[in-house]
């Protein structure tokens, strides 16, 4: 086999050699892949000593049947990929059993597209039983949390999946991983270092969000708007009147006609301008076309299609797209704007609102969970309209337009939606404005993200002996 050769034109992530004496234990190809192979290999060198983790910690698998309110529930969907930051979502509803943790253990997902949302716990609670719940015996489990979210334990996993419907890890894969084992001091200044970053990583993120959270104060102050006050949730604020005439061959239940929705259109009309209805400052207001399952595409082709992920922020991501074998309709074009119009949760529907701030590639379309808005820039600035219809007073309004069980908004439900139009200088005066505060936050985002990465590679150093390590 050692004179055998694979042509140049293989793809060698998806075609490679081994030796038959190399097979050992499970024999499917993605097991010995060559980056996986290497992953393991560079551990190995680690200057440090060397152990499986199964040896080094235990596996807990407390069951828990009855969920109570007070519980803390971790969902995969809980965890930010790549920090392990938890997002509280009070989501408990459906849930029928999951796994109870402790302070201080290790949540490990075992599903491929969530191995890079570990979890060091600082509370006591449940999580999802799609977690593997360590605990270090023989060493620091928040070094173990770092450790086991660095790239180099990702390209592992990834290749040891198994199942078809739902690739998971196994419990004996998770407990054959090879993990260094510093000194304590050094795992501790690990830990120190990461906790620094991450630190660091949260205040510039919060500075980032705080000018996010501006724009909406800037926005309306510019307009002169000033909105109500919201009545706290009692039965007397949920009891009004309406004339007959109000409700007469339109909406019927009660929700839509709720004094606070008057209040916030009163304060709009109250503004420095005038308002027009969408419909009249908008070139396109319609839904996308979703294709049928199999007329997407699992190569890359000449027709993308934009699905209700593609999205980084607040803006379209062009790298996020899906394919589909034929050309579409309905086209895309840069300064549309998106928005939800169909979900199962009914406080998403009108609140989700992207912007595509690049020029999409040719015969680009969108899904029909999407309502495209296309500014007539002759009379709009196509940014201003976003920032408007993405404030919160325009969130309201727009899910309030929902109808159905499982919640639609539809085009002629928002076009009779009014907004103010200040004259065309102001509004390009208001979103260059706003796109700066946007591009400091992004800044922010940026360097956050990219001092965190450099903490990482410098700490997967320090482990592994790769360069000279900076503590």
């Amino acid at each position: 086999m050692n004179n055998f050769q694979i042509s140049p034109e293989v793809d060698r992530n998806k075609v490679f050699l081994i030796n038959r004496s190399e097979l050992a234990g499970r024999i499917d190809a993605n097991t010995h892949h060559p980056e996986r192979r290497d992953a393991i290999a560079q551990i190995k060198r680690s200057t440090f000593r060397v152990e499986k983790l199964g040896f080094i910690t235990s596996f807990s698998k407390n069951i828990v049947t009855t969920i109570v309110v007070t519980d803390i529930y971790v969902g995969l969907e809980n965890i930010e990929s790549n920090t392990g930051i938890f997002i509280d979502s009070n989501r408990k509803e459906s849930i029928c059993s999951a796994l109870s943790f402790k302070t201080g253990q290790v949540l490990f997902p075992k599903l491929r597209p969530y191995l890079n949302k570990v979890f060091y716990a600082n509370f006591d609670g449940i999580c999802s039983t799609e977690f593997h719940i360590l605990d270090g015996e023989k060493i620091d489990n928040r070094y173990l949390f770092y450790f086991l979210g660095l790239d180099i334990i990702v390209k592992q996993t990834s290749l040891l999946m198994s199942g078809n419907t739902l690739p998971r890890l196994q419990t004996e894969d998770i407990k054959n991983l090879l993990i260094p084992i510093p000194p304590k001091e050094t795992q501790l200044t690990i830990v120190a270092k990461m906790d620094a970053a991450y630190a660091n990583k949260k205040q510039k993120e919060t500075e980032a969000q705080r000018l996010l959270d501006s724009i909406d104060d800037y926005l309306l102050g510019e307009l002169g708007i000033e909105l109500p006050a919201r009545e706290e949730n009692t039965l007397q604020s949920r009891m009004f009147t309406r004339r007959l005439s109000e409700v007469s061959g339109g909406r019927f239940d009660p929700d839509y006609f709720q004094e606070y929705y008057r209040e916030i259109q009163q304060s709009l009309h109250n503004g420095q301008f005038s308002c027009k209805a969408i419909k009249n400052v908008a070139d396109l207001v319609i839904n996308g076309n979703t294709p049928a399952s199999n007329d997407y595409s699992d190569k890359e082709t000449n027709y993308p299609i934009i699905k209700v992920k593609s999205y980084q922020g607040d803006f379209i991501s062009l790298e996020k797209l899906d394919f589909t074998k034929e050309k579409k309709i309905k086209r895309a074009k840069k300064h549309d704007i998106f928005l939800l119009s169909a979900a199962h949760q009914a406080s998403y529907v009108g609140r989700f609102m992207k912007y595509l701030d690049r020029e999409p590639l040719e015969n680009s379309s969108f899904v029909g969970e999407l309502i495209c808005i296309r500014a007539n820039k002759s009379t709009c600035n196509p940014m201003y309209l976003f920032s408007l219809l993405n404030s919160e007073p325009y969130k309201i309004l727009l899910n309030r337009e929902k109808t159905g069980q499982t919640s639609h908004i539809y085009p002629t439900d928002i076009k009779h939606i009014k907004i103010p139009i200040p004259p065309l200088e102001k509004q390009t005066e208001i979103a260059n404005h706003i796109t700066k505060i946007r591009n400091q936050a992004k800044q922010l985002q940026q360097q956050a993200k990219t001092e965190l990465d450099q903490a990482k590679k410098e700490v997967e150093a320090m482990i592994l002996g790769d360069g000279e390590s900076k503590v």
